[in-house]
């Protein structure tokens, strides 16, 4: 039996995953995958567990922030806001390809916390296209959402359609087929982490809790997920939030997690929390992004 399989017989889903990949290829790479996170995880350390908490919480966010995008596009498409369609169109869907690369075991923690906009491009190629797991199809899209994103940004078509490209690149034609592909990559990231929690089990089996002998590197590393800075160095910001809830991680999960088992109950409600509005006001309904991910993961 496959890993693959395994994870299917026990825990089911991905099947949107699976029509888009194929079993055969999509076993062949969790496979290879499953070798490497075992690899990883041999001999591992308090930092070793750390680190890989820290990257299964960090793609969980990315995938809470792909499905915010994805579900605000629904609530854009046809409201005559197309500049802001693009703009979450491209961003849910570099969010969801984030999230694959932050749990790809073979990217070094120090790279994933910086990966630019056309490192995407690259990484999603090397790591992914090239094994058949995503065809050109998902390249282009990124490449034409980008572009109609800078567009609508900088250059204002005041006739409101695209330049040369006509409906091709229009906001309804991207967003169909962003439909097709969201899911599917969505599945991937949480597909991944399986592969790691299984290797975790085999290869370890608990938790590794060290902290007062590595408290300076541990620190180091948990900051680094959270801080962000200005081009000017004026200024240093750290969300409370964040650092709350990531402790929160550390404390509860223990162990590299699959991302489904968590997601939902915590992130999302987390989120629905945060950004709660009156309800005699009319908007767009947070608890939407937690019922879309309930829905495919």
């Amino acid at each position: 039996m496959t890993i693959l399989q395994k994870v299917i017989k026990n825990y089911g889903g991905f099947s949107e995953a699976i029509d888009m990949v194929g079993e055969e290829c999509l076993e062949t790479f969790c496979d290879r995958l499953y070798a490497t996170f075992c690899k990883e995880y041999t001999n591992a350390s308090y930092i070793t567990n750390l680190k890989w908490m820290l990257r299964h919480f960090y793609a969980s966010k990315k995938i809470t922030l792909s499905a915010l995008f994805f579900t605000q596009t629904e609530e854009l498409n046809g409201k005559n806001l197309k500049n802001l369609t693009f703009y979450t169109c491209y961003y849910s869907l570099f969010n969801a390809l984030l999230s694959n690369l932050i749990l790809t075991p073979y990217i070094k923690i120090e790279k994933i916390r910086r990966i630019s906009h056309s490192q995407v491009f690259r990484d999603i190629d090397n790591y992914f296209v090239r094994f058949g797991i995503y065809d050109s199809q998902v390249k282009d899209l990124l490449n034409e959402l980008r572009l109609t994103r800078e567009l609508y940004s900088y250059h204002l078509p005041l006739g409101g359609s695209d330049v040369k490209e006509g409906k091709a690149l229009n906001a309804d034609n991207l967003f169909n087929r962003l439909n097709n592909k969201i899911i599917p990559i969505i599945q991937m990231s949480n597909l991944i982490s399986y592969m790691s929690y299984y290797a975790w089990e085999k290869k370890v089996g608990r938790a590794i809790d060290e902290y007062e002998s590595h408290q300076r590197e541990a620190n180091d590393l948990f900051f680094s997920f959270i801080t962000s800075y200005d081009n000017l160095g004026n200024h240093c910001l750290i969300d409370d939030d964040d650092y709350s809830r990531q402790g929160y991680v550390l404390r509860k999960l223990k162990t590299p997690l699959p991302i489904s088992w968590f997601i939902t109950e915590k992130i999302c409600e987390d989120l629905e929390c945060g950004w709660e509005q009156d309800d005699t006001k009319h908007g767009f309904d947070i608890s939407n992004v937690s019922r879309f991910l309930s829905d495919i993961i």
